[in-house]
């Protein structure tokens, strides 16, 4: 079952043409993973693709459903959630109500029963700090529930934006360069935990990176885009040995054993 499809979509900042033509079908249970070089274009897909930006052409879909002129929090409403490359997180909440914090828009009691403490308040603040203890346990963070988020070591930190887009029950889970800062012992952990939220709860998971070890190690799909284009898809073993994919990491000689004269 299709949960994010890109359907030709470009998008233009003036004269520039940022993306051209890109198009994606992530399905329920599958890993995918767009890669390139540093400008290629990979966080403004990812732009689109979560509604901060609109495409100027081609339409994105979100459990079939057209995401045509909608903000980001519908996409999120409709089963999608992402994480940022660089943390965005309440660094002066606990660890706790940063995670609660996202089941805001899916909260059962209304402005006045918050205000007078009814019952169903209660229940309802219940239900929503266990699921987010579960989700914490999960990732071996109950330890720093009332922590401030910003005492939390950097990997922890990177783990906490993750359970926090978990939070909102999604399909498709786009994680935006999760691996950046992170020493290798991290990364290792990292790529379990992908797994495990694989394995677990069976979403569509997209991923930019740039440590192609971590990518090729968890991935089943690659698209390499280079200058806003696709250049490449296919397998990790497919995207390794692609020429084009080489040269657009290396240079244009670095299949030809030669150098600039």
């Amino acid at each position: 079952m299709s949960v994010l499809k890109a359907d030709h979509i470009s998008i233009q900042f003036g004269g520039l043409r940022a993306v051209n033509d890109f198009s994606i079908d992530l399905n329920l249970g599958d890993i995918q993973a767009i890669i390139g070089p540093n400008g290629a274009g990979k966080t403004t897909v990812f732009n689109m693709l979560t509604g901060i930006y609109q495409p100027t052409e081609g339409t994105v879909y979100v459990n079939g459903k057209s995401m045509k002129g909608c903000k980001p929090y519908q996409f999120t409403a409709a089963g999608l959630s992402r994480t940022f490359q660089n943390i965005r997180l309440f660094n002066r909440s606990t660890v706790l109500d940063n995670v609660k914090m996202a089941y805001t828009f899916k909260m059962k009691y209304n402005f006045w029963e918050m205000l007078t403490r009814t019952g169903n308040y209660y229940s309802e603040e219940k239900r929503v700090t266990d699921e987010a203890m579960r989700l914490l346990e999960m990732f071996d963070l109950t330890y720093a529930t009332d922590y401030f988020a910003n005492n939390l070591p950097y990997g922890e930190q990177r783990k906490l934006e993750i359970v926090r887009a978990l939070a909102t029950a999604p399909q498709a889970l786009l994680l935006d360069e999760p691996a950046a800062g992170m020493n290798p012992n991290e990364i290792d952990d990292l790529v379990k935990l992908i797994r495990r939220i694989h394995d677990e709860m069976g979403i569509g998971i997209l991923i930019i990176e740039h440590h192609m070890k971590m990518v090729m190690a968890i991935a089943d799909f690659i698209k390499v885009i280079d200058f806003g284009e696709t250049i490449c898809e296919g397998s990790p073993s497919t995207v390794q040995k692609d020429p084009k994919v080489i040269e657009a990491y290396l240079g244009r000689h670095a299949n030809e054993g030669g150098s600039d004269k």
